[in-house]
Protein backbone atom coordinates (compact mmCIF):
# COMPACT_ATOMS: atom_id res chain seq x y z
CA UNK A 1 0.00 0.00 0.00
CA UNK A 2 1.14 3.37 -0.99
CA UNK A 3 0.22 6.57 1.23
CA UNK A 4 -0.12 10.04 -0.42
CA UNK A 5 -0.80 13.28 1.75
CA UNK A 6 -1.46 16.45 1.21
CA UNK A 7 -3.51 16.36 -1.90
CA UNK A 8 -4.56 19.73 -2.53
CA UNK A 9 -3.83 19.11 -6.72
CA UNK A 10 -6.12 16.73 -6.92
CA UNK A 11 -8.62 19.35 -8.82
CA UNK A 12 -11.32 18.00 -11.40
CA UNK A 13 -9.41 17.72 -15.39
CA UNK A 14 -11.37 18.80 -18.07
CA UNK A 15 -12.31 16.00 -19.67
CA UNK A 16 -11.28 13.47 -17.02
CA UNK A 17 -14.58 14.14 -14.55
CA UNK A 18 -15.21 10.54 -13.54
CA UNK A 19 -17.24 9.50 -10.22
CA UNK A 20 -13.51 8.37 -9.07
CA UNK A 21 -11.76 11.72 -9.45
CA UNK A 22 -15.14 13.38 -8.33
CA UNK A 23 -15.13 11.17 -4.47
CA UNK A 24 -11.01 12.03 -4.30
CA UNK A 25 -11.84 15.51 -5.18
CA UNK A 26 -13.96 16.05 -2.11
CA UNK A 27 -11.48 14.53 0.42
CA UNK A 28 -10.25 17.74 3.19
CA UNK A 29 -6.87 19.55 2.18
CA UNK A 30 -3.77 17.92 3.42
CA UNK A 31 -6.10 13.99 3.38
CA UNK A 32 -3.93 11.29 3.90
CA UNK A 33 -4.79 9.39 0.81
CA UNK A 34 -4.43 5.05 0.78
CA UNK A 35 -3.53 3.42 -2.83
CA UNK A 36 -3.11 -0.37 -3.17
CA UNK A 37 0.82 -1.13 -4.75
CA UNK A 38 1.29 0.46 -8.20
CA UNK A 39 -2.27 2.92 -8.04
CA UNK A 40 -1.73 6.54 -7.74
CA UNK A 41 -5.09 8.91 -6.96
CA UNK A 42 -7.17 9.58 -8.84
CA UNK A 43 -8.25 6.32 -8.66
CA UNK A 44 -11.47 4.26 -6.56
CA UNK A 45 -9.16 2.12 -5.26
CA UNK A 46 -7.73 4.77 -3.16
CA UNK A 47 -8.97 5.22 -0.01
CA UNK A 48 -9.21 8.35 2.38
CA UNK A 49 -7.95 7.15 6.10
CA UNK A 50 -9.57 9.18 8.54
CA UNK A 51 -8.10 9.48 11.87
CA UNK A 52 -9.11 6.52 15.05
CA UNK A 53 -9.90 7.07 18.39
CA UNK A 54 -10.82 3.83 21.05
CA UNK A 55 -11.77 5.31 24.67
CA UNK A 56 -10.25 2.71 27.39
CA UNK A 57 -11.21 2.03 30.62
CA UNK A 58 -10.13 4.91 33.38
CA UNK A 59 -7.56 3.98 36.06
CA UNK A 60 -6.21 5.58 39.34
CA UNK A 61 -9.10 6.22 40.88
CA UNK A 62 -9.59 8.31 43.54
CA UNK A 63 -12.07 10.41 45.65
CA UNK A 64 -11.05 13.87 43.58
CA UNK A 65 -8.86 12.59 40.69
CA UNK A 66 -8.90 9.85 37.78
CA UNK A 67 -6.68 8.89 35.14
CA UNK A 68 -8.05 8.29 31.36
CA UNK A 69 -6.86 6.23 29.00
CA UNK A 70 -7.23 5.14 25.26
CA UNK A 71 -5.44 4.56 21.93
CA UNK A 72 -5.90 7.40 18.90
CA UNK A 73 -3.63 8.15 15.97
CA UNK A 74 -3.69 8.69 12.19
CA UNK A 75 -4.58 4.92 11.58
CA UNK A 76 -1.64 4.39 8.93
CA UNK A 77 2.12 4.30 9.99
CA UNK A 78 3.37 7.72 9.05
CA UNK A 79 -0.04 9.66 8.61
CA UNK A 80 -0.73 12.89 9.34
CA UNK A 81 0.22 14.11 12.47
CA UNK A 82 -3.29 13.68 14.75
CA UNK A 83 -4.38 15.80 18.05
CA UNK A 84 -6.50 14.33 20.43
CA UNK A 85 -8.32 14.97 24.19
CA UNK A 86 -10.62 13.90 26.31
CA UNK A 87 -13.84 15.35 27.29
CA UNK A 88 -15.18 14.24 30.40
CA UNK A 89 -18.43 15.44 32.49
CA UNK A 90 -21.11 14.43 34.73
CA UNK A 91 -23.37 13.47 31.82
CA UNK A 92 -22.70 12.53 28.36
CA UNK A 93 -23.04 16.23 27.46
CA UNK A 94 -19.54 16.34 29.24
CA UNK A 95 -18.97 20.23 29.10
CA UNK A 96 -14.63 19.56 30.06
CA UNK A 97 -11.69 18.83 28.22
CA UNK A 98 -8.38 18.16 28.64
CA UNK A 99 -5.48 19.81 27.43
CA UNK A 100 -4.54 18.76 23.62
CA UNK A 101 -1.77 16.06 23.04
CA UNK A 102 -0.12 15.39 20.24
CA UNK A 103 0.53 11.96 18.41
CA UNK A 104 3.82 11.96 15.82
CA UNK A 105 6.51 14.85 14.95
CA UNK A 106 8.32 16.30 12.77
CA UNK A 107 11.67 18.44 12.76
CA UNK A 108 11.59 22.16 12.09
CA UNK A 109 10.51 23.31 8.80
CA UNK A 110 8.99 19.61 7.44
CA UNK A 111 5.76 18.28 7.12
CA UNK A 112 4.32 14.59 6.73
CA UNK A 113 4.86 12.50 4.32
CA UNK A 114 8.55 12.77 5.37
CA UNK A 115 11.09 9.97 6.42
CA UNK A 116 12.35 12.35 8.67
CA UNK A 117 8.62 12.67 10.38
CA UNK A 118 7.58 10.14 13.40
CA UNK A 119 4.13 9.08 13.46
CA UNK A 120 2.82 6.01 14.86
CA UNK A 121 -0.39 4.49 13.55
CA UNK A 122 -1.72 4.33 16.92
CA UNK A 123 -0.51 5.60 20.41
CA UNK A 124 -1.65 4.92 23.96
CA UNK A 125 -2.61 8.07 25.36
CA UNK A 126 -3.85 9.31 28.53
CA UNK A 127 -4.38 12.38 30.73
CA UNK A 128 -5.55 13.27 34.37
CA UNK A 129 -8.51 14.96 35.96
CA UNK A 130 -8.51 16.33 39.47
CA UNK A 131 -11.31 18.72 41.42
CA UNK A 132 -13.67 16.21 40.91
CA UNK A 133 -16.62 15.07 43.22
CA UNK A 134 -16.20 12.49 45.84
CA UNK A 135 -18.85 8.91 45.29
CA UNK A 136 -19.73 10.60 41.75
CA UNK A 137 -20.06 8.86 38.15
CA UNK A 138 -18.21 10.95 35.30
CA UNK A 139 -18.84 9.91 31.66
CA UNK A 140 -15.47 10.49 29.32
CA UNK A 141 -14.99 9.90 25.73
CA UNK A 142 -11.28 10.13 23.21
CA UNK A 143 -12.25 12.66 20.51
CA UNK A 144 -8.52 12.60 17.77
CA UNK A 145 -8.67 14.79 14.75
CA UNK A 146 -6.20 15.68 11.83
CA UNK A 147 -6.57 16.68 7.96
CA UNK A 148 -8.71 13.80 7.52
CA UNK A 149 -11.41 14.36 10.14
CA UNK A 150 -12.23 13.60 13.66
CA UNK A 151 -13.04 10.27 15.39
CA UNK A 152 -14.96 10.02 18.31
CA UNK A 153 -14.20 7.09 21.44
CA UNK A 154 -17.06 5.91 22.48
CA UNK A 155 -18.49 6.80 25.79
CA UNK A 156 -17.18 5.23 29.42
CA UNK A 157 -17.88 5.88 32.31
CA UNK A 158 -16.11 5.38 36.27
CA UNK A 159 -17.36 6.21 39.29
CA UNK A 160 -14.94 7.97 42.12
CA UNK A 161 -14.86 6.79 45.54
CA UNK A 162 -14.57 8.31 48.96
CA UNK A 163 -11.48 10.17 50.08
CA UNK A 164 -10.10 8.55 53.00
CA UNK A 165 -10.89 12.06 54.29
CA UNK A 166 -8.91 11.31 57.68
CA UNK A 167 -5.24 12.49 57.70
CA UNK A 168 -4.24 11.15 61.62
CA UNK A 169 -5.96 11.23 65.02
CA UNK A 170 -4.52 10.68 67.90
CA UNK A 171 -5.21 10.51 71.51
CA UNK A 172 -3.75 9.38 74.86
CA UNK A 173 -2.88 5.69 75.39
CA UNK A 174 -3.93 5.45 79.30
CA UNK A 175 -6.41 7.87 80.98
CA UNK A 176 -7.78 7.35 84.80
CA UNK A 177 -11.61 6.19 84.88
CA UNK A 178 -13.79 8.84 84.46
CA UNK A 179 -11.61 11.95 83.91
CA UNK A 180 -12.08 14.11 80.90
CA UNK A 181 -9.03 13.66 77.63
CA UNK A 182 -8.35 15.20 74.77
CA UNK A 183 -8.55 13.67 71.01
CA UNK A 184 -6.99 14.96 68.24
CA UNK A 185 -7.71 14.54 64.40
CA UNK A 186 -6.85 16.29 61.06
CA UNK A 187 -9.78 16.50 58.15
CA UNK A 188 -8.59 16.48 54.38
CA UNK A 189 -12.22 16.79 53.26
CA UNK A 190 -15.75 16.93 54.16
CA UNK A 191 -17.02 14.32 56.57
CA UNK A 192 -19.44 12.84 59.26
CA UNK A 193 -17.34 12.41 62.43
CA UNK A 194 -17.76 10.23 65.28
CA UNK A 195 -15.94 8.95 68.14
CA UNK A 196 -16.59 5.10 69.54
CA UNK A 197 -15.17 3.85 72.71
CA UNK A 198 -15.21 -0.18 72.50
CA UNK A 199 -14.58 -2.54 75.17
CA UNK A 200 -11.92 -5.28 74.72
CA UNK A 201 -15.05 -7.72 73.93
CA UNK A 202 -15.75 -5.01 70.90
CA UNK A 203 -19.00 -3.75 72.52
CA UNK A 204 -19.99 -0.39 72.35
CA UNK A 205 -19.51 2.20 75.70
CA UNK A 206 -19.92 5.60 74.55
CA UNK A 207 -20.86 7.03 71.01
CA UNK A 208 -19.81 11.07 70.58
CA UNK A 209 -21.63 12.30 67.12
CA UNK A 210 -19.58 15.36 66.30
CA UNK A 211 -21.84 15.45 63.19
CA UNK A 212 -20.51 16.80 59.85
CA UNK A 213 -16.95 18.87 59.62
CA UNK A 214 -14.98 20.30 56.87
CA UNK A 215 -11.37 19.98 56.37
CA UNK A 216 -9.07 21.27 59.54
CA UNK A 217 -7.48 20.32 62.93
CA UNK A 218 -9.94 19.28 65.76
CA UNK A 219 -9.93 18.46 69.18
CA UNK A 220 -12.61 17.02 70.91
CA UNK A 221 -12.56 16.74 74.78
CA UNK A 222 -14.59 13.18 75.92
CA UNK A 223 -14.76 10.97 78.80
CA UNK A 224 -12.92 7.84 79.87
CA UNK A 225 -15.38 4.95 81.06
CA UNK A 226 -16.00 4.64 84.72
CA UNK A 227 -14.68 1.21 85.14
CA UNK A 228 -11.38 0.32 84.23
CA UNK A 229 -10.18 -1.85 81.86
CA UNK A 230 -8.72 -2.34 78.15
CA UNK A 231 -10.78 -0.45 75.40
CA UNK A 232 -10.37 0.84 71.82
CA UNK A 233 -10.89 4.46 70.90
CA UNK A 234 -12.14 5.06 67.30
CA UNK A 235 -12.09 7.95 64.92
CA UNK A 236 -14.93 7.27 62.42
CA UNK A 237 -14.75 9.45 59.41
CA UNK A 238 -18.26 8.52 56.72
CA UNK A 239 -18.77 9.91 53.34
CA UNK A 240 -21.99 9.03 51.33
CA UNK A 241 -19.82 5.85 49.71
CA UNK A 242 -17.22 4.78 52.08
CA UNK A 243 -15.97 5.22 55.57
CA UNK A 244 -12.14 5.44 57.51
CA UNK A 245 -11.44 4.31 61.15
CA UNK A 246 -8.21 5.50 62.97
CA UNK A 247 -8.37 3.60 66.00
CA UNK A 248 -5.65 3.14 68.95
CA UNK A 249 -5.72 1.06 72.22
CA UNK A 250 -7.27 2.70 75.77
CA UNK A 251 -5.92 2.05 79.15
CA UNK A 252 -8.38 3.05 81.53
CA UNK A 253 -7.25 2.67 85.08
Amino acid sequence: MTRYSHLKWLAPIAGLMTAAIIALSAAPSGATIVCPSGITPPSPYCTDVPPTANTHNAGGIRGHSAILFGVAGPDVAGGDITSYYFEWGTTEAYGNQTPTGTIGSCPAGITPPSPYCNVPKTQKVSAEITNLAICTTYHFQLVASNADGIAMGGDRTFTTGSSNPLKSATAPRKVKAGHNFDVHFILHDVANVKIVIRHKNGGVVATHNLGTLGGGKYTRTITAPSQTGKYTLQVIATQSCGQQTIQSPLKVN
